[in-house]
């Protein structure tokens, strides 16, 4: 009784019909942008919005914008399953996706704006992109806006992220605490979020008293790619005698597993029984794209996607609260390709 009371309150203030109410409250898409944002503001005033269960997505349309990798074929896995996440927690509320292509760096303005600004787009997500541009226009929309996996330097938007920092030391904790103290670290540092995660394994480094050398610990490449991977590892066990090779290879991505296991096998080296392999960023469907499962920190990249909708949903209801900033925590998973470090126990008695 209290909730058609409630409706027919809204209905009284704001001159819509019952029914229109309900739909909008329902989270309904076939009702007019001026008689929703009409129908929620009232329904906010009342305190209607707090008490719905898990909240209401009150929109028609998402637009999720992310680079154009996403979309390809055998593109950038590690988004698609972003994507699958936002599609997931939208699925409930009858609310319409869009996609389109903006790059990390130099993305198409007007394109974004074009996208961003039809009439039945009422919130946007961007994933994976740099550009201050975009996002300073993002800030102005007057929608609701929550970024994956970027940073926002005016802090003006709502972002979820893999904890970055934290995934680069969990991931180096796990080695030093197997015994390992040479570990080559291979990653590409194209943004910023790559630096952070660098800062985390560094931040190992010094907490287990192990110096860094980025001139034998640290192979960065320009992309993700298998092909370079597996050229830039090749090239590096060349110019370095065998004596000073790696007990660990680290690549931070699965592609670029991939290329770390075929230069591998290239050298006869097997895994883990002549060297160890640890990777990141990988989850169930990715991991299928290895031959076989490799120890790492799965990221939970689609929770990703299922948490932008709910920070959406906080946004909507509660538009004046703080700008959050929320970091999702990987977690180790064993696949045996890390071998307890008894040969660094044993170097070490044969260095002594």
């Amino acid at each position: 009784m209290a909730g058609k009371l409630k409706m027919d309150e809204i209905a009284a203030r704001t001159g819509y019909s019952i029914s229109t109410v309900s739909r909008v409250l329902s989270g309904k898409s076939y009702t007019s942008d001026k008689a929703r944002e009409s129908i929620v503001q009232c329904a906010r005033q009342l305190g209607v919005l707090d008490s719905l269960a898990n909240g209401r997505l009150l929109i028609n349309g998402i637009a999720v914008f992310a680079p154009e990798r996403t979309f390809q074929g055998r593109g950038d896995t590690f988004y698609l399953e972003v994507t699958k996440g936002i599609a997931e927690a939208s699925a409930p509320h009858d609310v319409w996706i869009s996609h389109c292509a903006l790059e990390e760096q130099h993305a198409d303005v007007k394109l974004f704006l074009e996208k961003a600004g039809q009439k039945n787009i009422n919130a946007v997500v961007i994933i994976g992109t740099d550009d201050p541009t975009i996002l300073k226009l993002a800030s102005t929309l007057n929608k609701p806006c929550v970024l994956i996996n970027s940073i926002d330097r005016e802090m003006a938007l709502d972002c979820v992220s893999p904890d970055h920092r934290a995934i680069g030391f969990t991931s180096m904790r796990y080695l030093f605490e197997q015994g390992h103290r040479r570990v080559l670290t291979m990653t590409c540092l194209r943004r910023e979020t790559l630096y952070a995660r660098l800062d985390g394994i560094k931040e190992a480094y010094r907490y287990y008293h192990v110096p860094f050398n980025p001139q034998h610990d640290l192979l960065v490449t320009e992309w993700f790619t298998a092909e370079e991977a597996e050229r830039a590892l090749d090239a590096w066990l060349k110019a370095h005698d065998r004596a000073l090779w790696p007990d660990v290879i680290f690549p931070n991505s699965t592609s670029m597993t991939e290329g770390v296991i075929n230069a591998l096998q290239r050298h006869g080296l097997r895994v883990p029984q002549d060297i160890s392999l640890i990777t990141t960023d990988f989850t169930w469907n990715l991991q299928n794209s290895l031959s076989t499962p490799v120890t790492g920190i799965r990221v939970p990249c689609r929770d990703l996607g299922i948490e932008a909708v709910h920070l959406l949903q906080t946004r909507l209801n509660r538009p004046q609260s703080p700008v959050y900033n929320l970091l999702l925590q990987g977690k180790v998973m064993d696949f045996g390709t890390v071998a307890n470090a008894t040969r660094h126990a044993a170097r070490v008695a044969l260095d002594g």
